[in-house]
């Protein structure tokens, strides 16, 4: 009798007690991309960047997960025609800091483009990144894992 007693304190006070952030629902949101940039800043020469897929996004509280099934980049360089077509089906997590900090992980393969961080060159990682911005907008960034310059493989 005691044990039911304590068993069914226990599971009465978990109940009350479960943050709120366990009782909402996340919302999953599926959104198609076909989209195509402009790049003539990274190679030397033009390129233009197709990516076709699905961003799959599930939203919580405090934070957000985007897959990219079959997801995919293809790239050409415009004065020679060259093409190569990548995956870019790589995940990423998103958190939100109660102190206005966002905070990016993604695991690869994921694609970096337009002068990311000022640094000219299109790059195909496949490992895993970390991109911070702390409250007031100061930015930290790593990553580790393979990199493949996609600009040295439409050059020719």
């Amino acid at each position: 009798m005691k044990r039911l007693l304590a068993v069914s304190l226990v599971a009465l006070a978990s109940l009350v007690l479960i943050p709120s952030a366990l009782s909402t629902a996340p919302t999953i949101v599926r959104t198609p991309i076909d989209a195509t940039f402009a790049d003539d800043v990274d190679c030397g020469f033009p390129v233009q960047i197709h990516i076709v897929g699905t961003d799959l996004g599930i939203f919580f509280d405090g934070g957000e997960f985007h897959a990219f099934p079959n997801s995919r980049a293809t790239l050409t360089n415009l004065d020679s025609g060259t093409t190569l077509t990548v995956s870019i089906a790589g995940p990423g997590h998103i958190r939100f800091g109660a102190d206005g900090s966002v905070t990016l992980v993604g695991t690869g393969p994921t694609l970096f483009f337009l002068l990311f961080h000022g640094i000219p060159g299109i790059t195909l990682l496949n490992g895993r990144f970390v991109q911070s911005f702390d409250a007031q907008g100061n930015e930290t960034f790593s990553e580790v894992g393979a990199t493949r310059d996609l600009c040295a493989e439409l050059a020719g």
